[in-house]
């Protein structure tokens, strides 16, 4: 029966960090010959918040690797000699790449390269609901905004 093999943290992570950083999936890192397996890695980082804080690091490096990648796609030009069916083939296959690295970089730093917008009204002092019960109130007491009365016969329900 073979011996399982100890692997130390402190000369394992530097080399996968940087091949995260440099656009690989730690699953592909760690497929590699002489690698721990993925179980050992992911219980590494669930068990060190600083190695962990290195990994998601690492992760958004790829992302904007992944990013970068998606400018250079773009401006690749097609080979030469390729005929109609060719060109087709070609064509697909480069668009896969590019949707790949899109969803990919969305997922990973969906603030920086995702779809979603997040708007925030981040005035401090303004209070919609303050606001509704004044205009309320002013309806009630049959005034305007400025505080002048509103003859009844300009009063009406739309």
């Amino acid at each position: 029966m073979a011996r399982p093999i100890k692997y130390s943290p402190k000369t394992v992570w530097p080399v996968v960090l940087e091949s995260i950083a440099n656009g690989q999936s730690l699953s592909a890192i760690l497929r590699q010959h002489d690698s721990p397996s993925y179980a050992w890695a992911k219980a590494q980082l669930r068990g060190d918040p600083e190695l962990r804080r290195q990994y998601e690091q690492a992760v958004e490096d790829r992302a904007d690797r992944l990013a970068e990648e998606l400018i250079e796609l773009a401006d690749e030009p097609m080979p030469d000699g390729l005929d109609g069916p060719g060109m087709s083939a070609w064509v697909q296959k480069l668009r896969v790449r590019v949707d790949v690295r899109k969803w990919a970089a969305s997922k990973l730093r969906p603030r920086a390269y995702g779809d979603r917008l997040e708007v925030a009204v981040q005035t401090p002092g303004i209070s919609i609901l303050q606001a509704l019960e004044a205009a309320n109130r002013r309806v009630i007491e049959g005034r305007n905004i400025d505080g002048e009365v509103i003859e009844e016969h300009t009063l009406q329900l739309r």
